[in-house]
């Protein structure tokens, strides 16, 4: 282990430690301890497969407009200290990795530049990081004045897991990086939770995003895994979205809940994927897709959206099997499916599409007799083939709660109309 400081000297306790020396001064495969309630001062390269790791209170500060870390040489590792950068670009980055088979673990990096730039670089490891915004809490930011949190491009067999990002641009951005891993991170904040771009076989599993405009973005790619995440609260724009895929094929959409977004799951020219046990609850439409084809949805939960699927141009969509809460349907041999198909009507739909006021007029007496006046061919419509009578337990629970919540709401409505009626009578 090689040491990062000299004890005792009161100079240096109140002087930034030069980072770029000691690195300079240490071996390959020495560890650079860095002392606790020491500062250290970047930026600073490294350039042989040394272990920078923080010990206690430790902060790396950098006032240039380099990267406060740039590592060059393969088998390099970060651990556990604060990264304090000054940078205002958000197209730079506070730690650059142009190198291979590197760890960088347990860092909280603050910047108005991006947090952890990958550039060609392969087989690394990122994880239990924290990247947050310089201007977290200013909700009025652009995102376009933010970076993002970790950045992959042209970089192959990365592995992102267990970090969390506030205030960013996008939480993960990956372009032109095949095989990247996505696994466990959090995203808060920021306009893309996780951004995946014409990047062969991703995986973007059990991530949670909130208050993002789009939780997960899947583009241009083939062999996709989008497993177990979940996506809440993405409504900060007309086109939020909890998943968004968009050029997508022969990918795997699964076990992913996404709750009270503008749109549950977006799906734009993509075609021979398979969506099951997804559960899309509480949106404003929890399904939309526009000329995509020959997908398959099966064992879906759909519950509480306020409309709840609509497709655009889009063929040859295979739906069987799928949980709709406003459909009772009717299962005369009891296997749990109804004998009668689910039909998604798109009218409602439209029509707001063109009026966005036409929406107040949803679940109006008078709306299902205009759906009838104006039914035309149903050739086109979303049809589940053998819907589900009930859900899954857990969310057969939510769904019970929320029906036993209308007989109080009831009560307290009529309670409130009393109270009106009898205050306005008292004083006439």
């Amino acid at each position: 282990m090689y040491g990062a400081g000299a004890a005792g000297d009161a100079h240096a306790e109140s002087t930034p430690v030069s980072l770029q020396a000691l690195i300079d001064a240490a071996q390959p495969g020495d560890e650079i301890a860095l002392q606790s309630g020491r500062t250290y001062a970047g930026p600073a390269t490294v350039n042989k497969p040394v272990s920078i790791v923080g010990n206690g209170d430790v902060t790396v500060r950098n006032r240039s407009d380099a990267p406060a870390l740039t590592l060059r040489a393969n088998g390099v590792t970060l651990q556990g200290f604060r990264v304090d950068d000054g940078q205002s670009d958000p197209k730079r980055s506070v730690i650059l990795v142009r190198s291979n088979n590197n760890r960088i673990d347990g860092l909280a990096i603050v910047s108005q530049a991006g947090g952890i730039y990958l550039r060609e670089a392969n087989g690394n490891v990122i994880v239990h990081n924290r990247i947050v915004g310089a201007k977290a809490g200013y909700q009025a930011e652009p995102y376009s004045k933010r970076g993002n949190g970790i950045d992959l491009l042209a970089s192959t067999g990365n592995l992102i897991q267990d970090n969390e990002f506030v205030h960013v641009h996008d939480g993960v951005y990956v372009e032109s990086s095949n095989e990247t891993r996505v696994i466990g991170n959090k995203a808060f904040d920021s306009r893309y939770g996780f951004h995946i771009m014409f990047s062969g076989k991703p995986e973007l599993s059990d991530n949670v995003g909130s208050g993002n405009v789009t939780g997960g973005m899947v583009m241009g790619v083939e062999d996709a895994v989008v497993h177990g995440n979940r996506f809440e609260k993405q409504t900060e724009s007309v086109n939020s979205q909890g998943i968004l895929l968009f050029d997508v094929h022969r990918s795997t959409v699964e076990d992913n809940r996404v709750e009270g977004n503008r749109v549950g799951l977006y799906i734009e020219k993509s075609s021979d994927n398979i969506f099951s046990r997804n559960e899309a609850l509480s949106n404003f439409i929890g399904i939309q897709m526009i000329r995509s084809e020959g997908n398959t949805f099966t064992e879906n939960v759909f519950v509480s959206n306020v409309i709840q699927a609509q497709a655009t141009e889009s063929r040859n969509n295979a739906l069987d099997g799928n949980y709709w809460d406003d459909y009772r349907g009717l299962d005369v041999d009891g296997d749990g499916h109804s004998d009668l198909p689910y039909e998604i009507d798109p009218f409602f739909l439209k029509i707001t599409d063109q009026v966005d006021a036409y929406q107040l007029f949803f679940q109006a007496p008078g709306l299902p007799f205009l759906t009838q006046l104006f039914r035309d061919n149903t050739d086109n419509w979303l049809k589940d083939s053998r819907p589900l009578m009930s859900p899954s337990a857990g969310i057969a629970g939510s769904a019970a709660d929320r029906t036993a919540s209308v007989p109080y709401a009831a009560v307290l409505f009529l309670a409130s109309i009393s109270i009106i009626y009898l205050w306005g009578y008292k004083n006439t």
